[in-house]
């Protein structure tokens, strides 16, 4: 063979291995972490930042440890650098699995060891059941000719007795072990409930496949999805030290979580956005007049009653209440956690409210707000287990904070506008785990001027509450939410912030005030009955107290009615309301006081009613 013709075998071997090696998909492991998180009132939107450096040719890139419940139509993958994406896959994996909490670990070495003691005893107490079993079957001792002696068959039953005696002592102690064994498993399960440990514990892999000519040492990759499981509510502590100062309204995002993976020092904002809602504008169509037609409505049908705005329970599963549990009423960011024992109180702006209860581990349930009570039990959720792929994009070319549950220092927030939402953007790095949990993050305090006025029905309660009137609240970017009321230091309960059918003046109800007293009577001595022919004539008088017991001037409105009559043969006659404003249409009484402090003031209501002396009427 001639020279010439080994240099070209050895080049064509040579570039045989090449293309051979170019063609080849190498799989490479890529470690990435989370810089930004987006939480909506359900859901929130990730964001990761990787580094990577791969040969030339073919490479499949694997981000693991990414949560196993992203919305498959949400993946967004974009690099920089001299390379391309061809293709982005997301995909279960079984065998990475999630890392609990060093207590929750501990706790499931301890249920593990239980449980292997539970098994030996249990095994212990076959092996005692069988034995006893054997000794039952063999009672009879030989035959009438079996030629035993009277002693050795008297030796013989006193051992069979002896030895069945031991046998159920020997039972008896293994079943009080397993008892036991049983009643410490029950409350390490709880324990594990409590700290909010579930049993999906698979994470899931984002496999990017990029290919590139030369080497690239320099990759960058910003990795974007959205995932369940993840949500915020607000409430707010109103304080009011009297009525001469201002209010503080203090905001306060309670955040959630139980995607599968940690938020540890992230960049993270709230936003008042809801993905899961549908964003398509409705549409109209002609509207045509039949005979017969039946009113359709796609309001949410209730099937129970509502008295006032106050709902409570208790949320459980099959091995009983469940502690911190979520209640959010749909499409707002109103809502609570169950306590210990399971129980929750939530208010809700209608009787039209839906009421989303969650818990880590289970299946989300929906439950129309019909009822003063609602109970619920939730079930175990079954894990949707699916492999995604999307499309991919290519290109070529602190100081930690982490407050759980109560917090104490309001939090340094701007706030940014987008069309149709509004978020409040956390500055210092935040940290939400994935264990289901509330982290309470104060938002911010406003200091709001508010006119303070009391109102009183004594005719339906004799009392005295207080409103606060707030303007140019629109530009405060306020959401939704339970109000934990304060007045001079005290706590007075809860009140709702919904904003749906707020004017241009928000009124917030502080509560009834006891430094306040109302009392209405009716006055005896105007009470009288004349007959006249066929018609009777009925006079009632009502005289109502108010009494400012409070170190300080106070303005109150006072309400009251007259009666109304529906047909002329009924009249109303000779009304007097001193210093009252009449509503001609309503017959609505409205008096408008400022009362110094310690003064009283009385008003007066009378009035006669003409009927048929036939006629049962109330008139008090």
């Amino acid at each position: 063979m001639t020279n010439k013709r080994k240099k070209a075998l050895q080049i064509i071997y040579f570039l045989f291995v090449s293309i051979t090696m170019l063609s080849q998909t190498k799989t490479k492991q890529i470690n990435s972490k989370i810089e930004k998180v987006i939480v909506f009132t359900q859901g929130a939107q990730i964001s990761r930042k990787a580094k990577a450096s791969f040969e030339s040719g073919k490479t499949e890139l694997v981000f693991q440890g990414i949560s196993p419940k992203i919305d498959k139509q949400s993946l967004q993958v974009k690099g920089k650098g001299s390379f391309t994406i061809l293709s982005v896959i997301h995909q279960n994996n079984f065998l990475n699995t999630q890392q609990h909490r060093a207590e929750i670990s501990k706790l499931e070495v301890e249920k593990r060891d239980w449980e292997q003691k539970k098994t030996t005893e249990s095994n212990i107490l076959s092996i005692l059941q069988n034995e006893e079993a054997i000794l039952s079957k063999n009672q009879i001792i030989g035959g009438t000719n079996s030629g035993l002696k009277t002693t050795d068959l008297k030796e013989a039953v006193d051992f069979h007795r002896q030895r069945l005696i031991e046998l159920v002592k020997q039972k008896t102690e293994i079943k009080q072990k397993i008892i036991g064994i049983d009643t410490t498993l029950v409350k390490l399960e709880k324990q594990l409930k409590a700290l909010n440990k579930s049993d999906e514990n698979a994470t899931s892999d984002i496999v990017v496949t990029v290919s590139a000519a030369n080497a690239v040492t320099n990759a960058s990759f910003d990795i974007d999805y959205y995932v369940l499981d993840a949500g915020w509510y607000s409430n707010y502590d109103l304080r009011v030290e009297d009525v001469n100062n201002p209010i503080d309204l203090l905001f306060k995002a309670n955040i959630f979580q139980s995607s599968g993976e940690d938020w540890k020092d992230v960049d993270m904002s709230i936003s008042s956005g809801n993905p899961t809602e549908s964003g398509i504008a409705p549409t109209i169509s002609p509207w045509y007049l039949n005979l017969n037609q039946r009113r359709i409505t796609n309001a949410v049908q209730t099937y129970g009653q509502l008295v006032g705005n106050t709902i409570s329970g208790t949320v459980s599963d099959d091995l009983g209440p469940l502690a911190g549990a979520n209640v959010i009423v749909r499409g707002t960011s109103i809502g609570t956690t169950t306590d210990f024992n399971g129980n929750y109180t939530l208010k809700v702006p209608n009787t039209n409210s839906e009421l989303i209860f969650s818990y880590i581990g289970m299946q989300e349930k929906i439950v129309p707000a019909n009822s003063n009570h609602i109970n619920v039990v939730l079930d175990q959720s079954v894990a949707l287990l699916e492999v995604v792929v999307v499309a991919g994009y290519s290109s070529k070319k602190s100081r930690k904070k982490h407050q759980e549950e109560d917090s104490s220092i309001p939090m340094e927030t701007t706030v940014a506008y987008q069309p149709t939402t509004i978020s409040y953007e956390i500055k210092d790095p935040y940290t939400v785990l994935s264990d289901g949990k509330i982290y309470t993050a104060e938002i911010k305090t406003f200091h709001l001027p508010a006119k303070y006025q009391y109102l009183s029905i004594p005719k339906l309660d004799a009392s005295a509450y207080l409103t606060a009137k707030i303007t140019d609240w629109q530009d405060l970017n306020l959401f939704d939410g339970e109000l934990n009321l304060f007045f001079e230091g005290a706590y007075l309960g809860k009140s709702l912030l919904y904003l749906q059918n707020a004017s241009d003046t928000l009124e917030v109800s502080l509560g009834k005030d006891k430094g306040i007293s109302v009392v209405r009577k009716q006055l005896k001595e105007f009470k009288a009955k004349q007959f006249l022919s066929s018609y009777k004539t009925e006079s009632r008088a009502f005289e109502i107290s108010i009494k400012n017991n409070k170190p300080y001037p106070i303005e109150i409105v006072v309400m009251d009615q007259l009666p109304i009559s529906n047909t002329k043969e009924i009249t109303v006659q000779e009304e007097e309301y001193k210093e009252g404003t009449l509503a001609e249409e309503t017959k609505i009484i409205t008096w408008k006081l400022e009362l110094l402090s310690k003064t009283e003031k009385k008003l007066n209501i009378k009035y006669k009613v003409k009927s048929p002396k036939d006629a049962s009427l109330i008139l008090d």
